[in-house]
């Protein structure tokens, strides 16, 4: 169990127990994670300053439990520090079970035969003259594994074994690299690949990006005839297909317009004349007036 779960697991249990004591039916299945969050919070506010606000967390806790704002705040917050210093004393062992490989010595895990690096050739030895002399080769704690000399890795295959078998994780030749540069030192070589995971500087992060697929270019009309293939519908019956609409049992009615009760040209006229009566009576002739 991680060392977070032990403290939501020791924090649930302990505030169950508070509110037995002190509430009794108390309905426990309201307490839920964003409660322990709360709770915890107020743990860590409580570990770095004592006067914490006490009457803010009673006034929090009584939505959950209506009868919590009746408890002694004195014993709320005997209960709150008992809680706090069994988490810390929690902390502090788990820090203590947690060995870094800074502080272990090799010796202690490796047979002392496998530390032991071969000796060098006596070709390796040979001083030449100032003219022809060999060119070594500066390696960098941060440089890449194609700089090194392959011939020189050979040298220390044993070492690479057992550094590969301290790191499975680690590739072959990221080990490679850290022994050459440590020239065989397996206790440099560890602490150089440590350095080096820290920093994201690890050769097993730069191979997964090698293999990693190049973003093709597509063109354009491929792209459609894609699109076409996977989404589109055709249908293959269309043409065999024959249309016959369904004949009406009763036929439509005719639309006819109607202006005064009277039947208006369809013939496209944008205007009708209409005339009044009145007009009609003024433009009748008048009968002459007999003397």
């Amino acid at each position: 169990m991680a060392n977070i779960e032990k403290q939501h697991e020791i924090v649930k249990t302990s505030l169950n127990k508070f509110v037995n004591e002190h509430i009794s039916g108390a309905d426990l299945s309201v307490v839920d994670e964003i409660v322990l969050a709360y709770v915890i919070s107020i743990l860590e506010e409580a570990s770095q300053d004592p006067c914490f606000d006490i009457d803010g967390f009673i006034e929090m806790m009584s939505a959950y439990f209506p009868e919590f704002s009746k408890i002694d705040p004195a014993s709320v917050c005997t209960w709150i520090f008992q809680l706090e210093n069994q988490l810390s004393s929690l902390n502090k062992s788990a820090e203590s079970q947690n060995l870094s490989l800074k502080s272990l010595s090799l010796s202690d895990i490796i047979p002392e035969s496998k530390l032991r690096a071969r000796p060098p050739s006596i070709s390796d030895g040979v001083e030449t003259s100032s003219n022809n002399a060999k060119r070594t080769q500066h390696l960098s704690e941060t440089s890449d594994c194609g700089s090194t000399d392959s011939s020189g890795c050979d040298f220390f295959s044993d070492e690479c074994d057992v550094l590969q078998e301290m790191f499975p994780e680690s590739s072959f030749m990221e080990v490679k690299h850290c022994v050459t540069i440590a020239n065989g030192d397996i206790d440099r070589a560890t602490q150089i690949l440590l350095d080096r995971q820290e920093a994201g500087q690890s050769l097993a992060a730069n191979f997964t990006n090698l293999h990693a697929p190049k973003n093709q270019v597509i063109d354009d009309n491929e792209l459609k005839n894609r699109i076409i293939s996977r989404y589109s519908y055709v249908d293959k019956n269309a043409e065999n297909k024959e249309y016959k609409p369904v004949i009406p049992k009763v036929e439509p009615k005719k639309l006819v317009r109607y202006r005064d009760n009277k039947i208006v040209s369809l013939k496209g006229e944008r205007y009708t004349d209409v005339r009044r009566d009145e007009e009609a009576e003024l433009k009748k002739p008048k009968k002459p007036i007999c003397p």
